[in-house]
């Protein structure tokens, strides 16, 4: 493994369980057994590594996603879910483009742009899913599920409470294949 995936994973696992704006470099430096600088040598910003990191999550999430046989609804969707609650981990570590949104006042507009299409990737592949089994309003259905799972994910994190997570994601995909 090279020192620049060394850093992009455990720059995940702070950003995932503390927040992008509570890491540092010098934290990236102490885990992976570098300097600093070295850390910069590889990503001369945060902001780059914000980019690189989104951009590296989105792609393992897809590669996941284009895994997912989608010939019959409800096991598709519940394969999807299950990549969400597999993200979450109480009181550890939650999706990282969960963390990316919340925290999107604050960051730069590049990361914005890499976690806004995270989001994008994930309501098209819904979409494309639900419009193939006749899912009335198949973009709103999507958007919803995505929002669903997102602040779901969220709340049951802040709440301490997995089974908000696991409440959430039924009614979603209740309201789905009951529709």
């Amino acid at each position: 493994m090279t020192m620049r995936n060394k850093i992009l994973d455990a720059a995940e696992i702070r950003v995932r369980g503390r927040g992008f704006a509570a890491m540092s470099f010098r934290d990236l430096a102490s885990d992976v057994g570098i300097k600093s600088a070295s850390v910069h040598y590889h990503f001369p910003t945060k902001h780059d590594l914000g980019e690189v990191l989104v951009a590296r999550y989105a792609e393992q999430f897809k590669a996941r996603l284009n895994e997912i046989d989608q010939s019959m609804l409800r096991p598709a969707l519940e394969a999807y879910v299950a990549l969400y609650a597999n993200a979450l981990v109480l009181n550890e570590s939650i999706c990282l483009c969960a963390v990316m949104g919340a925290e999107a006042i604050g960051l730069p507009e590049s990361v914005n742009q890499r976690t806004k299409a995270f989001f994008e990737m994930n309501t098209a592949w819904l979409e494309t899913l639900l419009q193939a089994h006749g899912v009335g309003a198949p973009a709103a259905h999507a958007s919803m599920v995505v929002a669903a799972l997102e602040g779901g994910m969220i709340v049951a994190s802040a709440s301490s409470d997995r089974s908000l997570f696991d409440q959430v994601t039924s009614a979603a995909i209740l309201c789905i294949t009951e529709n």
